[in-house]
C-alpha cells in the first residue's frame, strides 16, 4: 500500500497538457459548457490573484497567444473535460479560429476574485437559454460546486477537509521526511524518474522552439560561466 506521504507527491506531480493554470482554467470552462446544449454565448471567469497571474502570460499548446482569455475560450469550444489538466489536448485549427473569434469579440470576460494563493476559479458559461457555473478551489482540478440556472447540482460537502488536507504536507517534520526518505520502497517512487524523463523532454523542446525565449538565454549563461 503507498504511503500517505508518496500519495502527496504523487498528487502534486500530475502532468499537465502546458502549463497547469491554463489548463485548470480550460478544464472549468469546458466542464460548465458540458452542462448546456447550446453554443456558448459568453464565458465570465474570476480567479484568485495567483491563478490571474500564472496564467496571465502563459502559453498554449499550439497557439502564439497566451492567457486566460485564451485559455477560457478554448474551454468554451473545444476542451475535453474527462482530459482534466490535458483537456487542451487535440484542438483543431478550426476550434483555434473560434476561440480567437470569440476573444476579439469580447466574450470573454476575466477579473480576479481576490487577492490569495488559495486556487480559485469561478467559470460561467452562457448560453441562449442556459447558464452554469463551476467553481474549482484548493486544487486545480477540485470542483466543489457546479450551479445550473441558479439551481445547485452539485456541492462538496468536505470542502473545510479539503482545505484542510492541502496543508497535510506541513504536519511532517524534518526528521519524518529524513526517515520517509530512507525506508520508503523504490518502487514508489518509480514515477518521480518518469516525471524527470518527461520534463528533460521538455527542456529540449524548448530550447528548439522559438516561443521559448527565456530557456536558451539561461543555457547560454550557464555554457558560458
Amino acid at each position: 500500500m503507498m504511503q500517505k506521504l508518496t500519495r502527496l507527491i504523487l498528487d502534486d506531480m500530475k502532468p499537465a497538457l502546458g502549463v497547469t493554470e491554463p489548463g485548470a482554467i480550460a478544464y472549468a470552462v469546458a466542464t460548465a459548457r458540458s452542462y448546456i446544449e447550446e453554443p456558448v454565448e459568453t464565458v465570465k471567469l474570476r480567479l484568485n490573484s495567483g491563478m490571474f497571474k500564472n496564467a496571465f502570460t502563459c502559453g498554449i499548446p499550439g497557439m502564439d497567444e497566451v492567457g486566460n482569455y485564451y485559455a477560457a475560450a478554448l474551454g468554451a469550444v473545444a476542451s475535453d473535460p474527462e482530459k482534466k489538466l490535458e483537456c487542451l489536448d487535440g484542438i483543431t485549427e478550426e476550434q483555434k479560429a473560434q476561440a480567437r473569434k470569440m476573444v476579439k469579440n469580447g466574450q470573454i470576460s476575466v477579473e480576479m476574485s481576490v487577492i490569495a494563493s488559495d486556487i480559485f476559479i469561478e467559470a460561467t458559461v452562457h448560453g441562449t437559454l442556459d447558464h452554469v457555473t463551476v467553481t474549482i478551489q484548493h486544487a486545480h482540478t477540485n470542483i466543489i460546486r457546479i450551479e445550473k440556472n441558479g439551481e445547485i447540482l452539485f456541492q462538496k460537502e468536505t470542502e473545510p477537509l479539503e482545505m484542510e488536507e492541502s496543508s497535510t504536507i506541513h504536519q511532517y517534520t524534518l526528521d519524518a521526511l529524513y526517515q520517509y526518505a530512507k525506508t520508503v520502497d523504490i518502487e514508489e517512487l518509480r514515477f518521480i524518474r518518469k516525471a524527470y524523463e518527461l520534463n528533460l523532454d521538455l527542456f529540449y523542446e524548448g530550447i528548439k522552439s522559438k516561443k521559448t525565449t527565456y530557456a536558451p538565454y539561461l543555457l547560454k549563461q550557464m555554457m558560458e560561466r
